[in-house]
């Protein structure tokens, strides 16, 4: 199996990977698979923003390595989302979802 990239695509095409149109094609492919339409879109980016704690704050007294582990955690869903362009609607949608994921892993645990 060949991995499809944005680089590989522009060479192929021979333009640079990083040039006019790459970031809008990353865009829309971060849409086409985390569509918030899709259902399945909708468990996993909840689950992913329940994991990553990218709706929590770090509280006082948290060791530096602690903190930094958590942070690239939210720096990861961050980038993800910045992709996904969500509504407003998505995106209040996706936090309450994201605090139901929370609600449920605090009482039962995680998977």
């Amino acid at each position: 199996m060949k991995w499809l990239t944005l680089a590989k695509m522009a060479w192929s095409a021979n333009r640079s990977p990083r040039g006019a149109g790459a970031e809008e094609r990353l865009h829309l492919a971060y849409r086409n698979v985390f569509n918030p339409a899709n259902h399945d879109a909708q468990i996993v980016l909840a689950d992913l923003a329940d994991f990553t704690g990218f709706y929590r704050v770090n509280g006082q007294g948290i060791p530096p390595d602690d903190r930094a582990f958590s942070d690239g955690m939210r720096a990861a869903f961050g980038r993800l989302f910045r992709f996904l362009n969500l509504t407003d609607e998505e995106r209040t949608a996706l936090v309450e979802a994201a605090r139901a994921e929370t609600l449920a892993s605090s009482r039962e645990g995680n998977f």
